[in-house]
């Protein structure tokens, strides 16, 4: 059972949000939970909410509901929806003011990579957003599919990579990914675990097993950020999950903790859980 039913997703309505959107729902439909969905806007607030992503229409597309279903369709699934419209010049402070607020105990954020002077002119929202409410996150790049399709609603996890260290403690990660593939119904799947520690040995573990799930442990040395990338682009892995500790130093908080530059590289989605 996954240890969430409350999800956050802010929207800014564009259409490279389509992924994550996807990615929300589909998480909400199958714990039954409740998705809020935020957009802040620094104009005039407008009173309707016509413009936030519609969930009955992604619905029917996926054949969980019929055409032209209503919202008494939608809350028989088990599902709650709720809109939060915030008028603010600066997003990230309305979105971290309304968590801390109501929190949640899932983030579902698109990201927009930047490389060179681009990240340095790009104001940032999704790292901020995950590093302040202290919530598990599901990063999800603008661009690439991801383990849920928005087209059909299927899903796809059949490769997934871990990065384990002595500190932060593997084990979080190692379970929800197991507890994430086993409530998608993932019959195959390789659990890709990568040792970035300094250690000669792994950390100890326990590995949750079944039929059709493999276990793989590479060892790795140089710099964690490049092996997680390069690994993750090797074996074309559907998702990322890994600990964070956040920042723990002035160097992170200059160039950006480990899991945050990841998430800057990856074209994969990324669940990080906080440790």
């Amino acid at each position: 059972m996954l240890p969430f039913r409350q999800i956050f997703h802010p929207t800014d309505f564009s259409a490279a949000d389509s992924t994550a959107f996807a990615h929300a729902v589909k998480l909400t439909c199958l714990v039954q939970g409740e998705l809020t969905m935020m957009h802040v806007d620094p104009a005039i607030e407008r009173k309707d909410f016509e413009n936030f992503p519609r969930i009955r229409p992604l619905l029917a597309r996926w054949g969980v509901l019929p055409e032209g279903s209503s919202k008494e369709d939608v809350a028989k699934l088990g599902v709650q929806i709720k809109r939060v419209r915030a008028v603010a010049d600066n997003a990230t402070g309305a979105i971290l003011q309304q968590l801390m607020a109501h929190p949640t105990e899932l983030l579902v954020l698109s990201t927009h990579q930047h490389e060179g002077l681009a990240r340095l002119t790009h104001h940032a929202v999704a790292e901020p957003l995950a590093r302040g409410s202290h919530a598990r996150t599901l990063f999800v790049p603008a661009g690439v599919e991801g383990f849920v399709s928005a087209e059909t609603g299927r899903t796809n996890l059949t490769r997934v990579l871990i990065p384990i260290a002595h500190k932060p403690h593997p084990q979080p990660a190692i379970d929800l990914a197991a507890d994430l593939a086993g409530t998608l119904g993932s019959e195959k799947v390789l659990f890709e675990l990568v040792h970035l520690g300094t250690e000669a040995d792994p950390p100890k573990f326990t590995k949750p097993e079944r039929l059709g799930w493999s276990w793989d442990t590479l060892v790795a040395k140089g710099d964690p950020v490049e092996w997680i990338l390069a690994a993750g682009a090797d074996f074309d892995v559907d998702l990322i999950v890994m600990t964070t500790e956040g920042h723990t130093s002035l160097f992170d908080l200059l160039r950006g903790s480990t899991t945050e530059r990841v998430v800057r590289g990856a074209r994969c989605p990324l669940l990080a859980i906080p440790a």
